[in-house]
């Protein structure tokens, strides 16, 4: 991990509608969110201080090695969502072009 990639805020996801009206969100925008929170979360516990999971008077302090834990399961996750994006983008047919439409 580098110090530039520990000051990138987090990577909220860009969220559009579809032709019929459903929302979709890319799904590199999905992993690139569970990147970026674990690597918030890991650099929050670089010094080895116990984290606060909120700014309220009433957050919990949580164990680097808790939140290393958690951080490493959501890089996972992220993983293990790229290579299903990935066979699914692999079977499915790219969308017609829109020249291919004008042609008949």
């Amino acid at each position: 991990m580098s110090t530039d990639d520990d000051d990138m805020p987090l990577a909220a996801p860009r969220v559009d509608v579809t032709a019929d009206g459903r929302l979709s969100v890319p799904a590199h925008d999905v992993t690139a969110l569970l990147r970026s929170i674990a690597r918030s979360w890991a650099h929050s516990t670089r010094h080895g201080t116990p984290v606060r999971a909120g700014e309220s008077h009433d957050s919990v302090r949580l164990e680097p090695t808790t939140v290393h834990a958690l951080a490493g399961t959501l890089e996972q996750i992220a993983d293990e969502l790229d290579v299903q994006f990935i066979g699914v983008a692999g079977r499915t047919p790219p969308p017609a072009s829109p020249s291919a439409d004008t042609e008949d």
